[in-house]
């Protein structure tokens, strides 16, 4: 077997078989009837999000690639051009993608600092040997530089931090049981914990960019920084004491050990004080975050400024960043996917298909606001079981919903909001590309990963059924 197919995990004959099915979903809408009411064309988009749903699920090619390619299948079907405005190219660029590609390089500098040991140290200071406080502080170290900073790198920092200075250190000196569930505790909360903070602010996640972008170009209005942090802060913050309660209630832990602490003490201070690197990154953080507050009334663009302070780790006299470094941090096949998403999205928008998919299921039934809104907040974390790529949960999910929200009487923010928390996370599905940070590190299993995320689920569930709506209404969406 070739690199490659190892890479993929799949046989070349199990490969080439998803591809087929991929490929046949396309041929059978086809030639299936057009419904009453739907475009060709607008058949054909919905078809090519389905197949490409298969294709990114399973993976038989990189999922970047296969999004390039379906893309391309759309003029052939006349959903779009590929130039012009809409058309494939202009959809597939827009302000989601320079965000992105900011956010990177503001992830790598923070990374190059102290700053998040130095939180994690002083946390764990605090805590003096209590094994649940320890998952406590470790959950709201890895929350707060989220809600700042992309969640993958954000787990990764804090999952390794987490076996280097605690799980193999009281892996040697305490018993081998309470070894075992704090690891457990510690890397299934870190992975829950960079998803709750990266929904505290827009700029927590890529994804958050993404629905405020498809919000704007599907119902009229977006969410300004600040009032995104009053509708997802308070949801977001319960989530996290959930998690938290859930992960040491289900594993088990007692006091970390004495010689565990103090191997814990002597790494601490090693690490030293804050110096001019770490202070100038700060600055810029701190300036990005007061421009990001202040939008909220100066109506400065959020990708805008996360693009300014990314130039500003670049001046001379400041240079926190290298282009050697910037150009590694990139994750392009993340920035590729996104962009072919928006502009299959954008076809299924153009053609029509989103108004008609909300009219062939929930606009025929007569059900209330409050319905619609529970049945939204239930279905969506059961969908992003069989959809676990959080772009296209979005591109299929919010475009008919951001269309539903003015006819059921609910301001489409509050399914955007529903849609933003569930793409970024599933707290059931271990194969989440988050929760594969910290499963790497050999310290769970997947059936351990699905028991502690119920009582999340449920809580999510009913958090986005209750309290959401007048949360948004408060903003006055």
């Amino acid at each position: 077997m070739s690199d490659n197919n190892k890479q993929q995990g799949t046989s070349l004959g199990k490969r080439l078989a998803l591809i087929g099915v991929a490929v046949a979903i396309i041929v059978i809408a086809h030639f299936l009837p057009t419904p009453e009411g739907l475009s060709y064309a607008g058949k054909m988009a919905i078809a090519l999000m389905v197949s490409g749903i298969v294709l990114w699920v399973t993976e038989p090619v990189p999922m970047a690639i296969s999004g390039l390619a379906l893309m391309c299948l759309m003029p052939g079907f006349g959903i779009f051009p590929y130039n012009g405005t809409p058309g494939v190219w202009a959809n597939f660029i827009s302000n989601v993608i320079f965000f992105i590609l900011a956010s990177f390089g503001i992830t790598s500098a923070l990374l190059k600092t102290k700053i998040p040991t130095k939180i994690v140290f002083t946390l764990m200071h605090i805590t003096k040997g209590n094994a649940k406080l320890t998952v406590l502080m470790f959950m709201i170290a890895t929350a707060v530089i989220s809600a700042f900073v992309s969640n993958l790198p954000c787990t990764a920092l804090f999952a390794g931090i987490a076996m280097s200075s605690i799980i193999e250190v009281e892996q040697k000196n305490g018993t081998a049981k309470h070894a075992a569930n704090l690891g457990k505790a510690l890397m299934i909360g870190i992975a829950y914990a960079s998803c709750m903070g990266g929904m505290i602010t827009p700029a927590g996640s890529a994804l958050n960019i993404m629905t405020l972008n498809m919000l704007g170009a599907n119902a009229g209005f977006t969410i300004s920084f600040l009032d995104w942090v009053i509708i997802c802060a308070p949801i977001a913050l319960i989530l996290l004491v959930v998690c938290w309660l859930s992960v040491v209630f289900i594993f088990k832990t007692d006091r970390i050990s004495e010689e565990t602490m103090l191997a814990i003490e002597k790494s601490g201070a090693s690490v030293g004080k804050l110096d001019g690197f770490d202070k100038k990154v700060l600055a810029i953080l701190a300036l990005m975050i007061v421009a990001w507050v202040a939008s909220n009334w100066t109506g400065w663009d959020a990708t805008a400024i996360a693009v300014a302070g990314l130039a500003l780790f670049f001046l001379p006299g400041i240079d926190v960043l290298t282009w050697k470094e910037y150009i590694a941090s990139v994750q392009w096949a993340i920035v590729l996917l996104i962009g072919c998403v928006q502009s299959i999205a954008g076809g299924i928008k153009e053609q029509g298909a989103a108004s008609w998919l909300f009219g062939a299921t929930v606009g025929k039934m007569a059900v209330s606001a409050f319905a619609v809104v529970a049945a939204t907040a239930v279905a969506l974390p059961l969908m992003r079981l069989i959809i676990p790529v959080g772009p296209a949960l979005i591109a299929i999910s919010l475009i008919p919903l951001a269309g539903m929200g003015p006819a059921m009487g609910v301001s489409a923010a509050v399914f955007a909001i529903i849609i933003a928390f569930n793409a970024n996370t599933t707290f059931l599905l271990g194969v989440d590309s988050n929760n594969m940070m910290t499963f790497k590190h050999g310290q769970w299993k997947m059936g351990e990963f699905f028991k502690a995320g119920i009582a999340p689920t449920i809580a999510m569930m009913i958090l986005h059924a209750t309290i959401l709506a007048p949360l948004v209404g408060l903003v006055g969406y």
